[in-house]
């Protein structure tokens, strides 16, 4: 929002009284202090304001002189002048708060002097006392990196630190550590106190529209919130920006997810709503022959992210070869893309193909690996580059000649020189550089031209986004005290260029996102996740994906073990799909008797979760005593609502209260689905009210219940 100045009035701050900004809705107001920055919250309308401190630090340095305010219709801008007497730099501060619809709009822009990296910090701090409990989308509530712990639980107001996906990358912190197997990281930049006495929440919100690089959410046990922004080039050349909004809601973590959902839906709801057809139970298979597809059916499944091995090296995914039946050998990391003895090693355009029409035949669906951040296969390096590799068509047949002479612009350096390795003696890349990004985008063409019947490609290994490229210069990255590229910015660059290629042919894109921030989903249509069987990054999968397709990683049949109910349950409660013993499973759960026998029992209720939508509404589904757990998701037709983790119990009373029925229903068919049975059991129909308390009878302690609106 500007300000401009023939309609505004400018003063010194410090001369002025506190001046209160309300939402457009009236739920709720701030005020700014006459010394500037918030000083007060009220939280309802005709509520009383309750003392407040907010504002922006920046590093070390300190305010300078008094604030200019400049008011304009509802909204108000404050510039602060900050000095930093150790570092001398010099910095200015503008805040602007503006009424919203059901918020207040807090924008930040800071300049400085010279180009320099300093922390920024917005902080909002809340009185809290008694019953007060703080949230947020974390990968774990106790922060424990052990079990499985419900992710819509508040906690106990605490000091802690939070990371957005994972901590600043340093020497010190390894790529995969964080990533995301720990209980510290937070998935959606928000920060929620919630006072169940009375029913009152507050929220602090950033925009993922914004330039997100490193980020920490810091709480203090007196009700403090602070976003803290690092690894960001202040200079008077490009601003640094950011958008927050602070937000009232009733008590319930789903009022806030709920806010961010529907404020911006191009994040959560998928590109292409049809990503929903293909959810289910998936594999990672490079098995190609027949399949008993009604068994399979029965498991839920619906989509192979196929195991490819289909291309000659990491990268190369659609070779140039002159014909679609022309073949290559495929990817192994010993061979080097020579051919193993006896081995079914090669492939073709005509046989990837074939193979994804065959899944259609079955009526599944097949996504082809991609991946943007790893190329190359045994390579030796820039110097072992065969004389004349630059002018060979045939180049792309070695993959160190490729790397080196076609996309080296993509090839990560280490801060120190030399280039980050990974699987299969390949490089790490970056999909800023220009050439490799090319080459991307022209991989990705081939794939809709050549691949008709696939639905698309899943993209692998978005961990190194985290690593910054200090040979290049994304205009908005310090590390280290110089500029350089931050692979989040090299993505953000990528995706609106490749998305439009799958998405204008209907196909689909899905991430292993490593990451999980929520930024990095706006051209997402889903989520397959190699480590949900870890706890923490289940919920984060789950929370990433109430709106979209989510499906999760089964390592091997010890994953089911000791407790094969509590496997699937918390799968069905998070609204995520596991992954089914398929034969070629690549590092995941292959087919065995016992294993079989457990997805054919939850296959059902899985599937009942197919276009799920959480419902995200306050205090909408509970469990009366706590008995169990249950979760509701708006899906095609009705409702579907997992009531899982009931122990021994043989019933239990959930309550459902301002359901958003929609039309002039009256009545709901209720029905439930149990472990092992292959048919819907009824249940007494239920009249719509503004509450409704539904008995559930359990088995095995769950209950899938299927709610269908009549007139």
């Amino acid at each position: 929002m500007l300000f401009h100045a023939c309609l505004v009035c400018i003063c010194a701050f410090t001369a002025e009284a506190p001046l209160t900004i309300a939402s457009e809705s009236g739920n709720i107001a701030v005020q700014l202090s006459p010394a500037g920055g918030v000083s007060a919250i009220r939280l309802s309308p005709g509520g009383a304001f309750v003392p407040t401190e907010g504002g922006t630090e920046i590093g070390t340095a300190r305010a300078k002189g008094e604030a200019i305010r400049v008011t304009s219709g509802g909204g108000t801008m404050l510039r602060h002048a900050f000095t930093d007497d150790k570092s001398g730099q010099i910095y200015t501060v503008t805040e602007r708060f503006s009424p919203a619809r059901d918020s207040i709009r807090w924008e930040v822009e800071i300049t400085g002097e010279s180009d320099f990296s300093a922390e920024i910090v917005t902080r909002l701090l809340v009185p809290v006392e008694g019953d007060a409990r703080f949230w947020t989308a974390w990968s774990d509530p106790l922060r424990s990196d052990e079990g499985w712990h419900d992710p819509m639980e508040p906690q106990p107001v605490q000091d802690h630190t939070w990371y957005y996906g994972a901590p600043a990358f340093t020497q010190k912190k390894t790529l995969v550590s964080y990533c995301p197997l720990h209980g510290d990281t937070f998935c959606i930049p928000m920060a929620t106190t919630l006072f169940p006495g009375q029913d009152r929440g507050l929220s602090l919100i950033l925009s993922p529209d914004d330039a997100l690089l490193d980020l920490e959410l810091r709480t203090t046990r007196d009700g403090g919130l602070a976003f803290a922004h690092i690894n960001h080039r202040i200079g008077k050349d490009r601003p640094v920006r950011f958008a927050m909004d602070i937000v009232a809601h009733p008590a319930d973590p789903r009022a806030a997810l709920g806010w961010m959902a529907a404020r911006y839906p191009e994040y959560f709801e998928p590109p292409l709503p049809a990503a929903h057809d293909i959810a289910g139970c998936g594999a990672y298979s490079s098995y190609e022959g027949d399949l008993d597809a009604e068994k399979f059916r029965k498991m839920a499944f619906r989509v192979n992210w196929k195991a490819s091995f289909d291309f000659p090296y990491m990268g190369m995914f659609m070779p140039p070869v002159p014909g679609d039946d022309d073949r290559w050998f495929r990817f192994n990391d010993k061979a080097c893309g020579q051919p193993l003895p006896g081995e079914d090693n090669w492939s073709s355009v005509a046989r990837m193909r074939a193979y994804s029409e065959k899944m259609r035949g079955y009526g599944f669906y097949v996504l082809n690996y991609f991946n943007v951040t790893e190329f190359g296969v045994n390579l030796k390096g820039a110097d072992a580059v065969t004389p004349g590799a630059d002018k060979d068509p045939e180049a792309w047949r070695n993959a160190n000649d490729f790397t080196y002479t076609r996309v080296a612009d993509g090839v990560l350096s280490l801060p120190k020189g030399g280039y980050w390795g990974t699987w299969g003696a390949a490089v790490a890349m970056d999909p800023g550089g220009p050439d490799y990004q090319k080459f991307l985008l022209d991989q990705a063409r081939r794939h809709v031209e050549k691949l008709p019947a696939s639905s698309g490609v899943c993209i692998d290994r978005m961990d190194w986004l985290r690593m910054p490229n200090p040979n290049a210069d994304d205009g908005e990255s310090w590390v280290d005290g110089k500029p350089c590229r931050l692979l989040y910015s090299s993505w953000r660059d990528l995706m609106p260029k490749l998305a439009p290629i799958f998405h204008d042919a209907g196909k689909f894109i899905f991430v292993n996102n490593h990451l999980k921030r929520i930024d990095l989903l706006r051209h997402v249509d889903g989520i397959y996740c190699e480590f949900a069987d870890n706890g923490r990054a289940l919920n984060a999968t789950g929370l990433l994906t109430v709106h979209k397709p989510a499906i999760g990683w089964t390592v091997s049949v010890d994953t089911l073990k000791p407790d094969p109910d509590g496997f699937f349950q918390r799968y069905m409660y998070m609204g995520v799909f596991p992954t089914v013993p398929l034969s070629g499973n690549d590092h995941t759960i292959v087919p065995s008797e016992w294993a079989d026998k457990y997805y054919l029992d939850y296959g059902p209720m899985l599937d009942a979760m197919r276009g799920k939508h959480w419902v995200l509404q306050a205090h909408v589904v509970a469990v009366a005593n706590n008995a169990a757990k249950a979760n509701l998701f708006a899906v095609p037709g009705g409702f579907a609502m997992p009531v899982t983790f009931g122990g021994d119990a043989k019933t239990v009373e959930v309550i459902l209260r301002g359901l958003p029925v929609g039309g002039t229903a009256k009545t709901m068919v209720a029905e439930a689905m149990y472990p092992g049975a292959e048919k819907w059991s009824s249940m007494e129909p239920v009249q719509v009210t503004p509450e409704m308390r539904i008995n559930v009878p359990l088995q095995r302690g769950c209950a899938m219940v299927r709610l269908t609106p009549r007139g």
